[in-house]
């Protein structure tokens, strides 16, 4: 009992340092253990250092992206129901998909930077799939539409987080946004606006 306490509490001052360190990424020791509500000396008896709170702080979220990813059907005719399904699925995990993304130890190790770039292998692959199709622009690069994805699926968190945006209407306003943006129909000139 006394050992699922503990990892218990691990597990919860793991996710308390992702989210604060997603929402100010140059957070320090000490304001990491004010956000989990533990005392500076408890946060060291989980995490020896920054480094190593870091490091399994990425492992977690790869484990946690990788097992929604694959629970995920890319339809390959239908990105509508594609989008919908990644978003409801990555939505509740933008905070570790903004880490992914955006911690600087994460690019140091090795392990993490392969894993991190197999999952967007998988989407990248899918965005290709409904390029051709013509489901998607053409005249926007594959580049641009991977990060706008990755970065408002954060966005899309951190709204749901602040109390801005309803946690069950969350993915069809990204899909929404993705696929229509924000132009009204009836007023839609060409690429860009012209």
């Amino acid at each position: 009992m006394q050992n699922q306490n503990k990892s218990n509490k691990h597990s919860v001052i793991l996710e308390a340092a992702t989210e604060q360190l997603s929402l100010k990424p140059t957070s320090t020791l000490q304001e990491i253990a004010d956000y989990a509500k533990i005392g500076i000396a408890t946060l060291h008896r989980h995490f020896a250092s920054k480094e190593a709170l870091l490091e399994e702080i990425a492992f977690h979220a790869l484990e946690l992206v990788e097992s929604s990813m694959g629970e995920i059907t890319f339809y390959e005719n239908d990105s509508y129901r594609s989008f919908m399904e990644l978003f409801q699925k990555l939505i509740p995990l933008g905070d570790k998909i903004y880490f992914l993304a955006y911690a600087a130890s994460v690019d140091e190790n090795t392990e993490v930077a392969l894993r991190e770039a197999a999952l967007k292998k998988v989407l990248m692959d899918s965005i290709r799939g409904w390029r051709k199709q013509g489901l998607l622009k053409d005249s926007l690069p594959e580049k641009w539409m991977l990060t706008t994805i990755y970065n408002l699926l954060f966005v899309a968190w951190q709204e749901i987080h602040s109390g801005n945006m309803a946690k069950n209407d969350a993915a069809g306003i990204l899909t929404d946004t993705i696929l229509n943006g924000f132009l009204n129909e009836n007023n839609k000139g060409d690429s860009y606006g012209h």
